[in-house]
Protein backbone atom coordinates (compact mmCIF):
# COMPACT_ATOMS: atom_id res chain seq x y z
CA UNK A 1 0.00 0.00 0.00
CA UNK A 2 1.51 3.33 -1.16
CA UNK A 3 1.20 6.40 0.42
CA UNK A 4 0.80 8.87 -2.27
CA UNK A 5 0.74 12.78 -1.99
CA UNK A 6 -1.08 14.96 -4.13
CA UNK A 7 -1.34 18.90 -4.53
CA UNK A 8 -0.54 19.46 -0.65
CA UNK A 9 0.43 23.22 0.51
CA UNK A 10 0.49 24.81 3.68
CA UNK A 11 0.38 28.15 4.02
CA UNK A 12 1.60 30.02 7.36
CA UNK A 13 1.45 33.73 8.50
CA UNK A 14 0.89 34.41 4.98
CA UNK A 15 4.11 32.73 4.09
CA UNK A 16 3.64 29.21 1.44
CA UNK A 17 6.18 26.45 3.89
CA UNK A 18 4.49 23.88 1.28
CA UNK A 19 3.51 24.22 -2.37
CA UNK A 20 1.97 21.87 -4.41
CA UNK A 21 3.88 19.08 -2.78
CA UNK A 22 2.95 15.50 -4.68
CA UNK A 23 5.10 12.20 -4.28
CA UNK A 24 4.63 8.54 -3.92
CA UNK A 25 6.09 6.69 -0.58
CA UNK A 26 6.22 3.14 -1.19
CA UNK A 27 4.88 0.65 0.90
CA UNK A 28 8.39 -1.09 1.11
CA UNK A 29 11.19 0.16 1.21
CA UNK A 30 13.45 3.24 2.43
CA UNK A 31 12.48 6.50 1.32
CA UNK A 32 14.09 9.54 2.26
CA UNK A 33 12.59 13.34 2.17
CA UNK A 34 16.50 15.24 1.42
CA UNK A 35 16.68 18.87 1.69
CA UNK A 36 18.39 21.58 3.61
CA UNK A 37 17.27 22.87 6.76
CA UNK A 38 13.92 25.01 6.45
CA UNK A 39 12.87 23.30 3.14
CA UNK A 40 10.02 21.55 4.70
CA UNK A 41 10.49 18.86 5.69
CA UNK A 42 9.22 18.96 9.10
CA UNK A 43 5.97 20.33 8.45
CA UNK A 44 5.03 17.77 5.41
CA UNK A 45 6.11 14.99 8.01
CA UNK A 46 3.57 16.90 10.57
CA UNK A 47 0.72 17.06 8.06
CA UNK A 48 1.07 13.05 7.32
CA UNK A 49 0.77 12.44 11.06
CA UNK A 50 -1.97 15.00 11.42
CA UNK A 51 -0.18 16.79 13.52
CA UNK A 52 -0.67 20.21 11.53
CA UNK A 53 -3.88 19.99 8.42
CA UNK A 54 -3.18 21.27 5.05
CA UNK A 55 -3.83 24.61 3.22
CA UNK A 56 -4.93 22.41 0.52
CA UNK A 57 -4.42 19.00 -1.37
CA UNK A 58 -4.56 14.95 -0.48
CA UNK A 59 -3.06 12.87 0.69
CA UNK A 60 -3.71 8.81 0.44
CA UNK A 61 -3.42 4.96 1.56
CA UNK A 62 -4.12 3.16 -1.77
CA UNK A 63 -7.83 4.56 -1.89
CA UNK A 64 -8.42 5.66 1.46
CA UNK A 65 -7.73 9.64 1.96
CA UNK A 66 -6.12 9.90 4.63
CA UNK A 67 -6.18 13.79 4.86
CA UNK A 68 -9.48 13.62 5.92
CA UNK A 69 -8.74 11.15 8.63
CA UNK A 70 -8.22 12.15 12.79
CA UNK A 71 -4.72 12.10 14.56
CA UNK A 72 -6.13 9.40 15.92
CA UNK A 73 -7.09 7.05 12.95
CA UNK A 74 -3.95 8.04 11.39
CA UNK A 75 -2.04 6.88 14.46
CA UNK A 76 -3.27 3.12 12.62
CA UNK A 77 -1.16 3.40 9.20
CA UNK A 78 1.95 5.65 11.17
CA UNK A 79 4.40 5.16 13.63
CA UNK A 80 6.09 8.48 13.92
CA UNK A 81 9.95 8.77 15.88
CA UNK A 82 10.08 12.68 16.22
CA UNK A 83 13.48 14.63 16.32
CA UNK A 84 14.66 15.16 19.51
CA UNK A 85 12.35 12.75 21.57
CA UNK A 86 11.69 13.00 25.25
CA UNK A 87 13.34 10.56 26.83
CA UNK A 88 10.95 9.00 29.14
CA UNK A 89 12.02 9.31 32.96
CA UNK A 90 12.53 6.05 35.12
CA UNK A 91 11.60 3.39 31.93
CA UNK A 92 13.94 0.72 31.10
CA UNK A 93 13.92 0.28 27.33
CA UNK A 94 11.90 -3.32 27.99
CA UNK A 95 9.42 -1.17 29.65
CA UNK A 96 9.22 1.45 26.52
CA UNK A 97 8.92 -0.61 23.95
CA UNK A 98 6.01 -2.64 25.50
CA UNK A 99 3.96 0.88 25.21
CA UNK A 100 4.54 0.07 21.43
CA UNK A 101 1.96 -2.60 22.11
CA UNK A 102 -0.51 -0.49 24.01
CA UNK A 103 -4.34 -1.14 23.45
CA UNK A 104 -6.51 1.10 25.39
CA UNK A 105 -9.27 -1.86 25.87
CA UNK A 106 -6.81 -4.05 27.39
CA UNK A 107 -5.27 -1.83 30.04
CA UNK A 108 -6.26 -3.09 33.07
CA UNK A 109 -4.83 -6.54 31.91
CA UNK A 110 -2.37 -6.87 34.50
CA UNK A 111 0.25 -9.21 32.48
CA UNK A 112 0.72 -9.64 29.06
CA UNK A 113 0.40 -12.57 27.19
CA UNK A 114 3.80 -14.81 26.47
CA UNK A 115 3.47 -14.54 22.55
CA UNK A 116 3.69 -10.40 23.10
CA UNK A 117 6.73 -10.68 25.48
CA UNK A 118 8.79 -13.22 23.38
CA UNK A 119 7.86 -10.26 20.21
CA UNK A 120 9.28 -7.27 22.73
CA UNK A 121 12.49 -9.67 23.14
CA UNK A 122 12.32 -9.91 18.56
CA UNK A 123 12.53 -6.24 18.92
CA UNK A 124 15.06 -5.54 20.69
CA UNK A 125 17.58 -7.90 19.35
CA UNK A 126 16.12 -6.73 15.57
CA UNK A 127 16.96 -3.43 16.66
CA UNK A 128 20.64 -4.28 18.74
CA UNK A 129 19.83 -3.45 21.96
CA UNK A 130 18.99 -6.63 23.67
CA UNK A 131 21.38 -6.30 26.02
CA UNK A 132 20.43 -2.89 27.40
CA UNK A 133 16.63 -4.12 28.27
CA UNK A 134 16.55 -3.55 31.24
CA UNK A 135 18.48 -0.70 31.43
CA UNK A 136 17.16 3.12 32.06
CA UNK A 137 16.65 4.78 28.70
CA UNK A 138 18.53 8.10 30.34
CA UNK A 139 21.83 5.18 31.04
CA UNK A 140 22.07 4.79 26.85
CA UNK A 141 24.37 6.70 24.78
CA UNK A 142 22.59 8.76 21.72
CA UNK A 143 22.61 6.05 19.54
CA UNK A 144 21.14 3.54 21.87
CA UNK A 145 18.60 5.58 22.63
CA UNK A 146 17.56 6.08 18.86
CA UNK A 147 17.66 2.48 18.72
CA UNK A 148 15.32 2.00 21.39
CA UNK A 149 12.54 4.08 19.98
CA UNK A 150 12.97 2.60 16.28
CA UNK A 151 12.05 -0.82 18.46
CA UNK A 152 9.03 1.07 19.92
CA UNK A 153 8.12 1.91 15.99
CA UNK A 154 8.40 -1.75 15.01
CA UNK A 155 6.37 -3.14 18.06
CA UNK A 156 3.51 -1.12 17.33
CA UNK A 157 3.20 -2.72 14.15
CA UNK A 158 2.24 -0.02 11.84
CA UNK A 159 2.68 0.20 7.88
CA UNK A 160 4.73 3.12 7.71
CA UNK A 161 7.59 4.63 10.16
CA UNK A 162 8.25 8.18 9.51
CA UNK A 163 11.73 9.32 11.50
CA UNK A 164 12.29 12.90 11.64
CA UNK A 165 16.17 13.62 11.30
CA UNK A 166 16.51 10.67 13.58
CA UNK A 167 20.29 10.51 13.15
CA UNK A 168 21.16 13.93 14.67
CA UNK A 169 23.64 13.62 17.23
CA UNK A 170 24.80 10.65 16.09
CA UNK A 171 28.73 9.97 14.87
CA UNK A 172 29.68 9.36 11.18
CA UNK A 173 29.74 5.30 12.56
CA UNK A 174 26.53 5.19 14.69
CA UNK A 175 25.10 6.99 11.34
CA UNK A 176 25.92 4.36 9.19
CA UNK A 177 25.03 1.61 11.72
CA UNK A 178 21.31 2.98 12.46
CA UNK A 179 21.29 3.55 8.18
CA UNK A 180 21.68 0.03 7.65
CA UNK A 181 19.74 -1.54 10.31
CA UNK A 182 16.96 0.95 8.70
CA UNK A 183 17.54 -0.55 5.15
CA UNK A 184 17.67 -4.18 6.60
CA UNK A 185 14.24 -3.49 8.14
CA UNK A 186 12.64 -1.59 5.39
CA UNK A 187 13.74 -4.83 3.31
CA UNK A 188 11.01 -7.22 5.39
CA UNK A 189 7.99 -5.53 4.08
CA UNK A 190 8.33 -2.08 5.79
CA UNK A 191 7.68 1.72 4.68
CA UNK A 192 10.42 3.51 6.44
CA UNK A 193 10.08 7.39 5.59
CA UNK A 194 13.08 9.43 6.74
CA UNK A 195 14.08 13.10 6.77
CA UNK A 196 17.98 13.80 6.46
CA UNK A 197 19.89 16.15 5.18
CA UNK A 198 23.05 13.86 4.87
CA UNK A 199 23.37 13.06 1.22
CA UNK A 200 25.90 10.89 1.50
CA UNK A 201 24.31 8.22 3.22
CA UNK A 202 21.09 8.96 1.92
CA UNK A 203 22.77 8.15 -1.64
CA UNK A 204 24.44 4.87 -0.64
CA UNK A 205 21.52 3.49 1.44
CA UNK A 206 17.89 4.59 0.40
CA UNK A 207 15.58 3.00 -2.25
CA UNK A 208 14.29 6.54 -3.21
CA UNK A 209 14.26 10.22 -2.44
CA UNK A 210 12.15 12.98 -2.47
CA UNK A 211 14.17 16.24 -2.64
CA UNK A 212 12.65 19.65 -0.81
CA UNK A 213 13.77 23.17 -1.50
CA UNK A 214 11.82 26.18 -0.48
CA UNK A 215 8.60 23.88 0.08
CA UNK A 216 8.71 22.22 -3.60
CA UNK A 217 10.05 19.31 -4.99
CA UNK A 218 12.87 19.73 -6.92
CA UNK A 219 13.61 15.89 -7.65
CA UNK A 220 11.68 12.29 -6.88
CA UNK A 221 13.68 9.14 -7.82
CA UNK A 222 16.46 7.23 -7.36
CA UNK A 223 19.55 8.71 -5.68
CA UNK A 224 21.56 9.97 -8.26
CA UNK A 225 25.30 11.37 -8.75
CA UNK A 226 23.66 14.78 -9.73
CA UNK A 227 21.89 15.13 -6.60
CA UNK A 228 24.86 17.59 -4.85
CA UNK A 229 24.85 20.35 -8.05
CA UNK A 230 21.05 19.62 -7.64
CA UNK A 231 21.13 20.75 -3.73
CA UNK A 232 23.66 23.71 -4.86
CA UNK A 233 22.28 24.74 -7.25
CA UNK A 234 18.91 25.24 -5.31
CA UNK A 235 19.64 26.37 -1.56
CA UNK A 236 17.49 27.58 0.72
Amino acid sequence: MELILTGISYVRREKAILSDVSATVPGTGLTCLLGTNGAGKTTLLRILSGELKSTSGQYYFGDIDASTLSQRELAKYFAIIPQNAPIPPYLTVREMVRLGQFQPRSFFKRNMDRTKQKNIDTYLARCQIEKFGDRRLDELSGGEQKRAWLALGLASDRKFLMLDETLDGMDVFAKRRFFQLLKDIAFEDKGIFLTSHDLELVSEFTDKIIVLNDGNVIYEGIPDSNLQTLLSDNPD
